[in-house]
């Protein structure tokens, strides 16, 4: 047998020991799915203890963020967070966190969980189980008090187009701003780079043209963020220009750049704002690249 045929010998036995193994693995998670995979049941009871010990301002974090089937039983009145990342997020208007888990999960595991989501965070409570569920609540140390929300404060907004011809008012329909020219300001449910957000959908009718909404009466915070980006995945798209994104606080402007084909939400805080008029804008040169959606939040200071 030549060099080349004895090669070839070993590289079919190496790719068939490569597929037993893969086999062997995938016969093994099967095995031990069934084990891992709550009942109706425990849902119900891990429900049962967050029901009979919410407080308002509550909100429940998956563990590992794709165990989707727990949102069907979790309260109503408790919201549910769980996205690729969500480990992570500040939950700064949650005072108290529900951490539904599955430790049960192949690779899952809690010290990588904690290393994410435990820096200002204290166990309040003993752990439950329930099946594969395990249910802790968590004392949130980065919560802040919400004092403005440009979301829920549309309705008493003002909404224009600012262009070469001045300005253009927008007429509100009682859920959304409708403009001239196609464009429109709506509160909605959007996607930022797998985050799901309620927050303004800012469609401008692009061009030179602004599209322009503007809050009053907004209270001095501590801290203002501004959470914006693509919706969907308008962010992938290389080759349709970028768009502007400008927030003016009493009169002192901030503008984003929301480069074309990077997806991401963009984070911005500004310290200690007084109280004032706060005036956000989108302006997009090319018409297909504008669907963006952003949120203003202020918060008062830790511990108020």
């Amino acid at each position: 047998m030549n060099l080349w045929a004895e090669t070839a010998t070993r590289l079919k036995r190496w790719e068939g020991l490569a597929l037993v193994a893969v086999a062997v693995f995938c016969l093994g998670f099967q095995l031990k799915l069934p084990s891992a995979t709550p009942s109706d049941a425990d849902y119900q009871s891990a429900a049962a203890v967050i029901e009979q010990e919410r407080q308002p301002g509550d909100v429940v974090l998956l563990a590992p963020w794709f165990i989707e089937r727990a949102r069907l039983f979790v309260p109503e009145q408790v919201p549910v967070v769980g996205y690729f990342g969500s480990d992570g997020d500040d939950l700064r208007q949650h005072r108290r966190i529900w951490v539904l888990a599955n430790p049960a999960l192949p690779r899952f595991s809690w010290s990588a969980f904690l290393e994410a989501f435990g820096r200002g965070r204290s166990e309040d409570g003993p752990e439950r189980t329930f099946g594969p569920l395990a249910l802790k609540r968590f004392t949130n140390g980065r919560a802040r008090p919400l004092l403005f929300s440009a979301a829920q404060s549309l309705a008493s907004a003002r909404v224009y187009l600012e262009g070469p011809q001045g300005q253009q008012a927008c007429t509100f329909s009682g859920r959304s701003w409708r403009c001239p020219n196609g464009g429109e300001v709506v509160e909605e449910w959007r996607e930022l780079h797998f985050e799901p957000h309620r927050c303004l959908r800012f469609y401008p009718p692009g061009g030179p043209v602004k599209l322009v909404a503007e809050f009053s009466g907004v209270p001095a915070t501590d801290t203002l963020q501004l959470i914006t980006g693509y919706a969907w995945e308008r962010g992938y798209y290389r080759n349709e220009g970028p768009s502007d994104f400008g927030v003016e606080v009493n009169g002192e402007p901030q503008v984003t750049t929301l480069p074309a084909g990077i997806e991401k939400v963009y984070r911005v805080d500004r310290q200690h704002t007084a109280a004032g008029t706060v005036r956000a804008w989108v302006q997009a040169d090319n018409a297909r690249n504008r669907e963006i959606c952003f949120e203003l939040l202020g918060f008062g200071p830790e511990g108020t």
